[in-house]
């Protein structure tokens, strides 16, 4: 029989946060080559989009049909398995998309409101919805049952749920702690390197990317009044206009840059294998770094 309640949902949130992640990652992939970098993050938020930014319900006299997007992802569950159902209201840490919960699952999109289903087997399915009271509804007229109604969950007639948010807690604490590590390793790479100058050799300290050059491998010393064009990163960082890590420079081939781009002069080091560039946004530090080169490495 033909369904005679459809519903679509669009998941604006889980749309903007694909789109938030492609903007915020993308960039600072932009160097590095294929297939990784923005083709993956493309790939990602694109599976993303296909799969999960909308859900359909369809309810008939016979079953009630729950699907994602595409369609490629889709749950029929049978009225007659149906043994209770009511609106209930999530959790705030339960998320979207496709979420176990203790006793079932949840499939949502968007908002905290939802219809659980309380099946025979004793499994329960909740269904996230902006249309709670008119999902309960078509249910009802299906089923030939009144909806029963409850708030939000709390309380030990809420079956399936937590009597604690001690999951919630530990999802939004670990949540907070990757943001913090990922924003202090982003923090730490825009800052300046320490470069250290000695008769023995160049050491650059940076987060992952630092290194050592003894003064018997460098070639030669220059200042260089722009920075030849990077080609690929190969392994390092590039946001906000810092490059940190190893690159693939025009003219140069394979080698390290620890540069503010935009801000010349830099100091190029030949080495016998490879170079290093480095500068700082203040072109006397730049040029103060060049001269003490040049004094602990005689021209030869």
């Amino acid at each position: 029989m033909d369904a005679h309640y459809r519903h679509t949902q669009v998941g604006w949130v889980i749309i903007a946060c694909a789109i938030g992640v492609a903007a915020l990652i993308g960039p600072t992939l932009r160097g590095a080559p294929l297939p990784f970098g923005p083709f993956l993050i493309v790939t990602l938020v694109m599976l993303t989009l296909l799969l999960f930014t909308t859900l359909t319900v369809e309810v008939d006299r016979e079953q009630v049909r729950v699907g994602y997007t595409i369609g490629l992802i889709r749950k029929r569950i049978p009225l007659r398995d149906v043994q209770q159902y009511r609106e209930v209201r999530n959790r705030w840490y339960y998320g979207w998309g496709i979420r176990a919960l203790p006793g079932g699952w949840l499939w949502n999109v968007s908002g905290l409101d939802a219809v659980e289903l309380v099946l025979r087997s004793g499994r329960r399915f909740r269904i996230g919805t902006d249309e709670p009271a008119e999902l309960a509804t078509a249910i009802a007229q299906a089923l030939g049952q009144p909806p029963s109604r409850i708030g939000e969950d709390t309380g030990p007639d809420s079956p399936g749920i937590p009597k604690a948010p001690a999951f919630g807690l530990a999802v939004a604490a670990l949540l907070l702690l990757g943001t913090a590590f990922v924003g202090g390793i982003f923090y730490s790479q825009l800052q300046p390197p320490r470069v250290t100058v000695s008769p023995e050799g160049l050491k650059v300290d940076c987060l992952f990317y630092g290194d050592r050059y003894a003064m018997s491998d460098v070639t030669g010393i220059s200042l260089e009044p722009g920075l030849p064009r990077v080609l690929a990163r190969t392994n390092g960082f590039a946001g906000a206009g810092t490059l940190r890590g190893r690159f693939r420079v025009e003219g140069l081939g394979e080698g390290k840059l620890f540069v503010e781009e935009g801000f010349s002069p830099y100091v190029l080091v030949r080495l016998r294998r490879g170079f290093v560039i480095v500068n700082f946004k203040q072109p006397a530090k730049t040029q103060a770094l060049f001269e003490e080169l040049k004094s602990h490495w005689p021209a030869r």
